[in-house]
């Protein structure tokens, strides 16, 4: 875990445990320079905004980008995958591998909308805790 590496919006004050244990779990990865979270939301990038708020960037498509965008839902315990980027080839199962490990067993780590063309199939089949919807 590098705690350097992860950063807090300026309106989360005390946030649920869920948020540390899965941006601990992030930031242990070399390729996530940043991991910031939010009130709802942790995204983690190699690459922050330059427009000054320190935003990991996880813009689908971009060359040379790693990044998650991950909606998290306290009250249902559900944490979502809503992006997911990488240019380097094992990247992207390193950062399911993390999620999927640091989320206790009663939450549900879920992907609601399938773009990927195989990739969640493939994640599905390694990691079974995950559902595609």
């Amino acid at each position: 875990m590098n705690s350097d590496k992860i950063l807090k919006a300026s309106n989360v004050r005390k946030e649920h445990p869920i948020y540390m244990l899965i941006a601990e779990s992030l930031s242990s990865i070399h390729q996530l320079n940043y991991v910031k979270i939010y009130s709802g939301r942790i995204l983690a990038s190699n690459k922050l905004s330059d427009n000054g708020k320190k935003e990991p960037i996880v813009d689908i498509g971009i060359a040379g980008l790693v990044g998650v965008e991950l909606l998290i839902d306290v009250d249902d315990q559900v944490v979502q995958f809503y992006a997911i980027t990488s240019f380097e080839k094992g990247c992207g199962e390193m950062i399911v591998k993390a999620i999927v490990d640091a989320v206790p067993e009663e939450w549900q780590v879920v992907v609601v909308m399938d773009w990927s063309h195989g990739f969640w199939q493939v994640m599905t089949e390694r990691y079974p805790r995950l559902v595609v919807f």
